[in-house]
């Protein structure tokens, strides 16, 4: 009890000194208020504030006498408690038309620079966004003349009371706390503020805490925290990306203006892309920034483009992401950045850490997995292993913090900086047999703002060394990592392999599936197009224009836009982004591969890198086919007439021309509609429909396998989705108890037969939600597309598609990003339990040693398998933070693949890449282009992935990787003569020059699962 009420009374004496700060608080009068309804004046206690709102409050600043010279703050506030600045108002100062600071709920005050202490006129501009909720408030401005002693000694003891509470009571300077503190409130005199006596008080409070707690060197071998100030900020959530640039001005506003009081305050910012933004929109602030990062102060770290999701986002866009963040850093600032910065992302592939390799960044730092719902990774820091043996020095940074509140709650990337977060944090670090330091990103985030004086002033006094207590230090992020590097050495067994997953959110691989759809096909349209310029139109290869979509497309890729968890405004800003790239991209191929209507000759252009039977679509009319070497090609016309060809060989990132003639014979046998029966067969199925046609059995006639057991093909649930927080992000493990199958039948009927593919229609109603799937049957392979369109007009539902999957399999296969993962298909650890939806690419498959099924998709990517289960989801329509999302229209295709033998035997990869990355078919008058293929791997498990101009020169890179876990060496064999082939790294930096074969090959080497970047040299080309 003593104890309790001697923290009490040491509180009670520390909000009295908070109070005795402000000498003297005068409003400012004479402002004039201006908004979209006109100008008044502006009223004291006056309530405002209608949601995104912009207003200015304007008029002079007058320092009486008293306050010339003198510690002053201008104080602007609003009666707002929530600490939160996502959706409260933001402000902006401005002394004689120069922006001054920012201000928010966090950052209440403007100490007035020196230049403006001796003038009793200030013009004075206030201007504040309201924010992004409806919320009246008055906003109060006053003037505060700060009485130095006072204010000093209150952050004095602020640190030492708040380093007592953080001890344990068993700790041997508990009681050392106790007893100087006692000593030194009781000196103070509070009978006569600002008298001789309340001064001579402080001066000797000050001196005994000078004395027992702050002499430099106190303190020795004490843990050490190194802090660096921080501000995270979503270039998109509940704002707009130009919202986020204005929040980036008022933050970065205030961190310079605190940078010029405290010679403590470092600041790391990553993502290139507001930087970009800041030096497009607001000059004079960008160039202030390079000043202190040339000074030191301002560290510009992060790699990537944007703080971008890596579930979603391609290997190639995360190639790019870091091509692109770390050139702009590296021209713009001089500096190469070493760290991966993602405080806030929400899972990592396991194909990160070979791009780190590749790119020349050693370290990476995250938070959010210290969220994770069941489980927790065992350690801190740890070296991070992918799907090839890369590894990377990984750090995450796990702060504690309670403000007082008497249960500690974890926070992350927006980390405090008092006593009680430096203590927690360094007592929560897990790795203390190897490192006697921790790292703290300090400073108010998200919405913006930063650090604060307080944290600032508590950093002046920590850094000193305290009893019991970790010393803290000013740090520029790398410090940390590089001293961690090489403590590191000895301890290699602290290691993790294979994905980081994040224990929820697991609704993000599924909100907004158009903005999904749209990165997927931007992703595959911007390489198509870099291809067909690589292998056709060098001379008038389109980079700056492909540099400004794919960055276009990397924005669009940050962790609250692709994944959906972003307001409306954000993907009506999407929607244009995307119509504009399309819209470029076709224009760009028009220019390459132009078509003629008229045309004899079809031109096909393979840009898949997979030279297997493809369907492709075809410009053609009724009574024409196509004809090659003198053989027919197989085609038929569609019952929405479409013309399709079927094509046993493309050249494999090339072309073919075919020959268009005239004839009578019919492409396809069957276009009308006729009802669908109960029964249904094709060469390749047997297939038998309940009377909701529901597939309640499918019989591969080639393997002799049936591939319904338990449940339906393709069984089509509705659950209810009401997450316990998160709406947008999250999917939670009990959404299975709740499942509703859809059985109300519209329409069943056979719509299509021809040589092809056979297609069957249903459609089906769900409340006000229609959905039609278009089944294609494909000929001579046991592949079952389900296109399908639907307009859902649901909230809090979540649509999935179901599969039984008759193989005997523990463990699953999904592609992703440069390779593949397995995942376990059972629930036998509490590990295994919290991965009931996990993010894949382009198809998931299950096989045992005879059979297995593998599901493709065009866009999706939250998928679920168990014991002889597939499931994947489709549309996932939650109400926060977009009330109406993913209500509307939606097309999409996934398909049921079922194969002999394993995924790797069946050319599951190839089949997937075939769905995602469509043929170009043109018409055209003459042969003018070349046939065949630019270049032909040897070995199939490589996949060619990318073609396209070198940064730096007129070279081809062209990027490719192993993806069935297999050492591999292989035969490259071009089209054209080639100087020389270089190895490069990520960033098409030359590692070393392969030997070539003759001047049209090179043999190469593949690790398993290893990406090799090539710079290649044609004969003909010139160095430039």
């Amino acid at each position: 009890m003593k104890k309790l009420l001697e923290f009490e009374r040491v509180q009670r004496i520390i909000i009295e000194l908070k109070k005795n700060m402000i000498k003297t608080a005068i409003p400012v009068e004479n402002l004039v208020f201006h908004s979209e309804t006109g100008t008044k004046e502006f009223e004291r206690g006056a309530y405002f504030g209608e949601k995104n709102q912009y207003y200015t409050i304007a008029g002079e600043l007058c320092l009486p006498n008293e306050f010339q010279n003198q510690t002053v703050d201008l104080a602007i506030f609003s009666s707002l408690t929530e600490w939160d600045s996502t959706t409260n108002p933001q402000i902006k100062v401005y002394f004689d038309d120069q922006l001054i600071q920012g201000l928010d709920v966090n950052h209440t005050t403007l100490r007035l620079p020196k230049e403006y202490a001796s003038r009793d006129r200030i013009p004075l501009q206030i201007e504040v966004f309201s924010g992004r909720e409806e919320k009246k408030y008055p906003l109060t401005v006053e003037l505060r003349l700060i009485d130095p002693l006072s204010y000093e000694l209150y952050y004095d003891l602020f640190v030492i009371l708040d380093s007592w509470r953080s001890l344990n009571e068993h700790d041997s300077n508990y009681i050392y706390y106790e007893r100087e503190l006692g000593q030194v409130v009781d000196q103070l005199n509070f009978y006569r503020p600002y008298s001789s006596e309340y001064y001579q008080g402080l001066m000797k409070a000050k001196e005994h805490l000078e004395r027992a707690f702050y002499q430099a060197g106190l303190v020795k071998n004490a843990p050490r925290a190194l802090v660096v100030g921080h501000t995270h900020i979503d270039l998109a959530w509940l704002w707009t990306v130009m919202q986020a640039v204005e929040k980036g001005e008022r933050s970065f506003s205030t961190v310079l203006k605190l940078m010029e009081e405290y010679d403590e305050l470092t600041f790391i910012q990553s993502q290139p892309q507001m930087y970009q933004l800041i030096k497009d929109t607001y000059p004079q602030l960008y160039e202030k920034i390079k000043e202190k990062i040339v000074a030191g102060k301002w560290i510009p770290e992060g790699a990537m483009w944007v703080e971008a999701d890596c579930n979603l986002a391609s290997g190639e866009s995360l190639v790019r992401q870091f091509l692109y963040g770390k050139q702009f850093i590296r021209e713009e600032f001089g500096q190469e950045s070493q760290i991966l910065w993602l405080p806030d992302v929400f899972c990592y592939s396991a194909a990160l850490p070979q791009i780190l390799k590749k790119t020349n960044t050693p370290y990476f730092m995250t938070t959010k997995l210290s969220w994770n719902q069941f489980n927790q990774i065992p350690y801190d820091s740890f070296f991070w292993q992918g799907i090839d043996g890369s590894r990377a020095l990984t750090h995450f940074i796990t702060t504690i913090s309670d403000g007082y509140s008497p249960t500690p709650y974890y926070t992350t990337y927006n980390g405090l900086l008092d006593p009680y977060t430096v203590k927690g944090s360094w007592e929560r670090y897990l790795d203390k047999d190897v490192n006697d330091s921790i790292l703290i990103a300090y400073g108010y985030g998200d919405g913006g703002g930063g650090p604060t004086r307080d944290m600032l002033e508590t950093l002046k006094r920590m850094k000193k060394g305290l009893p019991s207590m970790p010393q803290v230090i000013e740090s520029a992020a790398i410090d940390f990592f590089e001293e961690l590097s090489k403590k590191m050495v000895k301890h290699q067994e602290k290691e993790w392999l294979g994905e980081l997953y994040f224990e929820y959110h697991r609704g993000t691989y599924t909100s907004i599936g158009k903005n999904k759809r749209n990165n997927r096909f931007g992703e595959t349209l911007l390489q198509t197009v870099e291809k067909l310029y690589s292998i056709f139109a060098r001379e008038k290869y389109p980079a700056e224009m492909l540099e400004k979509l794919w960055k276009q497309l990397l924005l669009n890729q940050f962790h609250d836009i692709l994944p959906g968890s972003g307001i409306k405004e954000v993907y009506d800003q999407t929607d244009i982004d995307y119509h504009e790239l399309f819209t470029e991209m076709n224009q760009l191929i028009d220019t390459v591969l132009p078509s003629h209507d008229a045309g004899q000759f079809l031109y096909l252009f393979n840009p898949s890198g997979v030279s297997e039977q493809v369907i492709v679509p075809l410009p053609l009319e009724s009574g024409e086919c196509l004809e090659h070497q003198g053989q027919s090609i197989v085609s038929q016309k569609t019952y929405d007439g479409q013309f399709l060809g079927r094509f046993d060989h493309l050249p494999a990132l090339g072309g073919s021309y075919y020959t268009i003639v005239k004839s009578d014979r019919e492409v396809t046998t069957k276009t009308e509609t006729t009802p669908l029966t109960k029964q249904y067969e094709t060469q390749d199925f047997s297939l038998l429909f309940d009377e909701h046609y529901r597939m309640i059995s499918a019989f591969d006639k080639k393997n002799q396998r049936e591939i319904a057991g338990k449940k339906a093909v393709n069984e089509l649930l509705v659950y209810e989705d009401l997450p316990l927080n998160y709406d947008a992000w999250d999917i939670d493990f009990y959404y299975k108890n709740k499942p509703t199958i859809i059985t109300d039948i519209q329409e069943a009927l056979i719509v299509d037969q021809g040589p092809i593919r056979d297609t069957l229609k249903i459609v089906r109603k769900f409340y006000d939600s229609t959905i039609t799937q278009y089944i294609h049957l494909i000929h001579g392979k046991a592949r079952i597309a389900f296109e399908t369109k639907v307009d859902w007009q649901q909230n809090h539902s979540l649509l999935r598609a179901e599969f039984p999957v008759p193989v005997n399999a523990y463990q699953a296969t999904y592609d992703i990003q440069f390779g593949n993962l397995q995942r376990p298909a059972h629930k036998n650890t509490s590990w295994d339990k919290a991965k009931f939806e996990v993010c894949g690419h382009k198809w998931v498959d299950l096989s045992d040693d005879g059979y297995g099924i593998s599901l493709l998709t065009d866009s999706k990517y939250g998928f679920d398998a168990q014991y002889q289960h597939l499931g994947v989801s489709l549309i996932k329509s939650a109400t926060d933070p977009y009330e109406t999302a993913d209500q509307g229209n939606h097309q999409f295709t996934y398909s049921l693949y079922c194969h002999a033998q394993t995924w790797k035997e069946a050319k599951t990869q190839e089949e997937a890449r075939q769905l995602n990355i469509p043929c170009l078919a043109v018409r055209q008058e003459q042969k003018t282009l070349p046939e065949g293929s630019w270049v032909n791997c040897q070995e199939r498990n490589i996949c060619l992935e990318t073609l396209k101009k070198a940064e730096t020169d007129g070279s081809i890179i062209m990027r490719a990787y192993e993806f069935e876990n297999r050492q591999t060496t292989t035969v490259l064999k071009f089209s054209q003569p080639i100087q020389h082939v270089q190895i490069c790294d990520l960033l098409e930096n030359p590692i070393e020059t392969v030997a070539l074969d003759n001047d049209h090959e090179v043999t190469v080497v593949f690790k398993p699962y290893e990406i090799h970047t090539f710079k290649i040299q044609l004969k003909e080309q010139n160095d430039g």
